[in-house]
């Protein structure tokens, strides 16, 4: 392929009327589109539930009945209620009522600063995590098992896909998840895992002196499986650089105006017909890669796509949540 030697930069823009033109509801019919984003919009939220579901079945099953200390909200949750069954000894356990009330001041964050689709969805799985927590009993779904290095890789592999998989869909699982986001948009150096095993320590100081140490050690251990699941289901900092080429320009306006991300595209030759092409290039979070690859075949079934999963990026890129 022969390249013609000038180059153009195109940076991004945030205009509303460019985010929803005619490129990205191209030949779509406007009802069509409303009910494509309605049915988005409803397996999102199902997979918000879905995602708590998990997360509450991982904790009361596997985790809390080994006494694991938890370096999160449901951690401190399980801290209240020995406080408070200390004072009120036949207090029953309320673990759920109190990680949603833990949740209400991260919501109202949550509601003012983040999202309002952020919020509902966090909002749905909060609820149906509390509900969980409450509702299953806190015992071990295989008593048989005693190995507490399997229970801690089960229980983390289990607890980080429930909560990654909220996040995915452009929620969370509440508490410090909650303010993990809201850090990582501010710091794009930052990741939901990374802020959670952070946050994390404060709770093990705690534990240092009230558990064992071996408790202790494994609850590390749990926090460190957890968090890196978490980053690996939800990957929104996982860089991915696309390289496009292609006849169709229009994939260069999709990128720049929808996807919001900066492109840089040279006018080439094609090396066997000689016919014009775009080059495009790109660099995307791995949670985007998906929806522009079949945009990108939408556009030109003929185009050819290169992807780098191994990227490292200086300079300004933002993390795209929603």
């Amino acid at each position: 392929m022969k390249l013609k030697p000038q180059s153009t930069e195109v940076q991004p823009t945030t205009s509303g009327n460019e985010r929803t033109g005619a490129v990205d509801k191209k030949n779509i019919p406007a009802g069509q589109e409303k009910r494509k984003q309605l049915w988005q919009d409803v397996l999102d939220y199902f997979l918000c539930s879905l995602g708590g579901v998990i997360y509450a079945f991982g904790m009361n099953m596997l985790i809390l009945p080994t006494g694991l200390t938890i370096g999160n909200l449901t951690g401190i949750a399980r801290i209240l209620l020995s406080l408070l069954q200390w004072i009120f000894p036949n207090l029953q356990d309320i673990t759920g009522i109190l990680y949603l009330a833990l949740n209400l001041p991260l919501m109202i964050l949550a509601f003012s600063s983040i999202n309002r689709k952020f919020f509902m969805k966090t909002l749905i799985s909060v609820i149906t995590t509390s509900v969980v927590l409450t509702f299953i009993p806190v015992r071990p779904i295989i008593p048989e098992l005693t190995d507490m290095l399997t229970i801690v890789l089960l229980g983390g592999l289990i607890c980080g896909f429930g909560a990654g998989l909220s996040l995915r869909v452009g929620g969370s699982a509440g508490g410090i998840d909650i303010l993990a986001v809201y850090m990582s948009m501010k710091k794009p150096d930052f990741s939901v895992g990374r802020v959670n095993l952070m946050i994390s320590l404060i709770v093990y100081l705690h534990a240092w002196f009230t558990k064992t140490p071996v408790i202790v050690i494994y609850s590390i251990i749990f926090t460190l499986i957890y968090s890196y699941v978490i980053d690996l289901v939800h990957h929104q900092n996982v860089k991915v650089s696309v390289m496009v080429v292609s006849k169709n320009k229009d994939i260069l306006k999709y990128i720049t105006s929808v996807t919001n991300r900066g492109a840089t595209y040279w006018e080439g030759k094609g090396g066997y017909t000689d016919n014009d092409v775009f080059v495009i290039n790109t660099v995307i979070s791995k949670y985007e890669l998906i929806s522009l690859r079949r945009k990108i075949v939408d556009f030109d079934p003929c185009a050819f796509i290169i992807e780098n999963n191994s990227v490292n990026v200086t300079g300004h890129f933002q993390s795209h949540f929603f």
